[in-house]
């Protein structure tokens, strides 16, 4: 029975002490938040930008008076000489570090050679300061090599060319390694066929770095390639363009204009994706726009219902017939 005491009654209760609060989680987001942090500075030190552009762009808009503040957000860029495709590439072609440029077919190559050697003419190759072009056997025996003859009529002079041509791909991407590190090129251009792990994101990481502490723009061309990640901040996929028609001396429309080229923006600084249609005057050495009338080349066969057949991966085997 309780009890009827009225100074029991009075006395105050004693409060319950509190149960301890228990914070789950707090270590693991702590380790989360920390691994983020070192991710986000991996990927500030790759990309050349200080951390706070990578969380807030707009507060560096702020800050735009500091001249010295601007030039170290903002990597140098190279016009093509096009306003449209500068836009289209965020601003013009990053002149030091890497960037990727893919083809779907190796038939294509002269598509993705001319656009690479467009690029050095840009960036101002000459015999004082050479163009290297570093490729495996397998990929100069696929996609030939660069005519000697035809680079003075696109506007380089073949002085200005030096070809390394090795045996295996490691070669070649040790070689490609060895090349970014130097001030002495207008521009570095490392070909291969495929995706092969050597050049995954570790390789294309060391690149990358190697190109950018020398202030050297370093090409990766890739044939018959898909997209992967890669530590290139630029990654565009090439496809020829129909040319233009071009009168002769009898005002015939049968020559064959400037070539176009047929440029997707996969990956750039902007981070949308962008298409734009670009054609190389090699007498004024720049990029603009294709002339309009109508192309020369026509398709010699009705476009297929269900698309074109795509590209096959590298390695396929194909069951063909002894010949004997």
């Amino acid at each position: 029975m309780a009890s009827t005491d009225p100074a029991a009654l009075a006395a105050p209760r004693r409060a319950a002490p509190p149960a301890p609060v228990r914070l789950y989680g707090t270590d693991r987001d702590f380790a989360r938040n920390r691994a983020l942090s070192e991710l986000r500075e991996s990927i500030a030190q790759i990309e050349g930008e200080p951390v706070c552009r990578l969380e807030n762009t707009a507060a560096d808009t702020r800050h735009q008076g500091d001249a010295a503040a601007v030039r170290r957000v903002m990597p140098k860029l190279l016009s093509l000489g096009d306003a449209a495709a500068d836009a289209a590439l965020g601003g013009g072609f990053p002149a030091a570090g890497l960037a990727e440029i893919h083809l779907d077919e190796t038939r294509d190559g002269g598509s993705l050679a001319g656009f690479a050697l467009a690029l050095a003419i840009r960036f101002g190759a000459r015999p004082g300061r050479p163009l290297l072009w570093i490729g495996d056997m397998m990929a100069f025996s696929e996609a030939g090599l660069p005519y000697l003859p035809g680079l003075a009529s696109f506007g380089l002079d073949p002085a200005a060319l030096c070809l390394v041509k090795t045996r295996k791909l490691d070669e070649a991407a040790w070689a490609g390694e060895e090349a970014a590190t130097s001030r002495a090129l207008a521009m570095a251009i490392l070909e291969v066929r495929g995706n092969p792990a050597r050049l995954g994101l570790d390789g294309t990481r060391r690149l990358h770095l190697r190109a950018r502490e020398a202030g050297l723009p370093l090409l990766l061309l890739r044939q018959s390639a898909r997209p992967e990640a890669t530590a290139a901040p630029l990654r565009l996929r090439i496809r020829p363009g129909p040319a233009s028609r071009v009168a002769d001396l009898a005002d015939r429309d049968k020559l064959i204009g400037h070539p176009v080229f047929d440029v997707t923006v996969e990956k750039s600084r902007d981070g949308r994706p962008q298409h734009v249609v670009l054609e190389w005057n090699s007498h004024e050495r720049r990029f603009g726009p294709p002339a309009r009338s109508e192309p020369l080349s026509r398709p010699l066969v009705s476009t297929a219902v269900d698309g074109p057949d795509p590209a096959r991966a590298d390695g396929t085997v194909v069951a063909l017939r002894r010949a004997s």
